[in-house]
């Protein structure tokens, strides 16, 4: 039960997350501008450790199904394992750009610090924000930052965490939860989501759990 919970959670909020409100810089819209007009439908290679699971993978846009388990053996896993799996390539769409249109529905965006070359804003996350449902009444509880670049507009990495511990589901304790996200370039010049770190520490049903999950991904071609 402990498992089935935090893993739950986890896969919830480690989708990418998605904000940024009105008060956003114009670097912002121009950086998403950019990023939506240059959209390509890649395939591309990941892989997502925890102390869960260890997979790697290939998602084809044109391929049925999207994604393929490459290791290990689909027939190796539990039938939990293959459960999970499925669901997560279910919910995968494709390549996560940094600078999305959901990057457009934050609130509270301010400078924080900048540089020559970039600059860095505090964010808050919203519901309408939150790509992935299970999710998004979360929102409230997190806080986020992101790094801009100045030149060629684009968003080279962002940060959620919450900067206190919330109660995330009857019995279900959060004390810890931090989501990095470092943005590489694409063969087409805009940055997407190449690592995601997600950590979050808790307690559920009585017990702790401790979670830190990578996930990468490489290897773009368009198709």
């Amino acid at each position: 039960m402990l498992r089935t919970a935090s893993a739950l959670l986890l896969a919830a909020l480690l989708a990418a997350p998605s904000a940024l409100a009105q008060s956003a810089p114009a670097a912002l819209a121009q950086a998403i501008a950019a990023t939506q007009a240059a959209r390509v439908a890649y395939a591309f290679d990941l892989e997502l450790a925890s102390s869960r699971m260890d997979w790697r993978a290939r998602f084809e846009p044109n391929a049925n199904p999207r994604v393929r388990l490459v290791a290990p053996a689909r027939e190796s896993l539990s039938g939990g394992e293959r459960r999970a799996f499925d669901k997560y390539a279910e919910d995968l769409e494709g390549v996560s750009w940094c600078a999305s249109e959901f990057m457009g529905r934050v609130a509270d965006v301010r400078l924080v610090r900048e540089d020559e070359t970039s600059a860095t804003y505090s964010f808050q996350p919203t519901r309408e924000s939150i790509r992935n449902p299970d999710s998004r009444r979360y929102a409230q509880h997190m806080r986020g930052e992101m790094i801009l670049t100045k030149a060629n507009s684009d968003i080279t990495r962002v940060h959620i965490h919450a900067p206190r511990g919330f109660d995330a589901a009857p019995l279900v304790r959060v004390n810890h939860i931090s989501l990095v996200i470092r943005c590489a370039p694409a063969p087409n010049g805009r940055r997407y989501a190449s690592e995601t770190v997600t950590e979050m520490r808790g307690t559920a049903f009585g017990q702790a759990f401790d979670e830190r999950s990578v996930q990468r991904v490489s290897n773009l071609s368009a198709q």
